[in-house]
C-alpha cells in the first residue's frame, strides 16, 4: 500500500461547527473550547455587505487540521510513535 491508501479527505477544506465535533466524536462544547483556546484552525465568515462585521460563523480547516496532527505524530520521538508497531507483530 501507498500513502495516499492511508489518507481519509474529506472533500471539503472546512466544515461548521457542528460537523467538525460530529467527525471528531467530541461534544460541540469541546469543539467551541478548543477554538475558545487558539486550538483549532478557524476561519471566521462574515457578511461583507453588513456594516457591523460580526464574526457570523466560524468553520474549522480540516485540511490544517490534518497537516498540524501529523506534524505531531512524526515529532514524536521514534520508539512512542511506533510502539504500536511493536504491540501489533507480537
Amino acid at each position: 500500500m501507498i500513502k495516499n491508501d492511508y489518507d481519509v479527505k474529506y472533500p471539503l477544506d472546512a466544515v461548521s461547527i457542528e460537523k467538525f465535533s460530529e467527525l471528531l466524536g467530541k461534544p460541540e462544547t469541546a469543539v467551541r473550547k478548543m477554538i475558545t483556546n487558539n486550538k483549532l484552525p478557524v476561519v471566521e465568515l462574515t457578511d461583507p455587505e453588513a456594516s457591523t462585521s460580526r464574526v457570523g460563523e466560524r468553520w474549522v480547516v480540516i485540511s490544517e487540521f490534518n497537516r498540524r496532527v501529523l506534524e505531531a505524530y512524526y515529532n514524536r520521538p521514534a520508539e512512542e510513535r511506533d510502539a504500536w508497531i511493536k504491540w501489533f507483530k507480537k
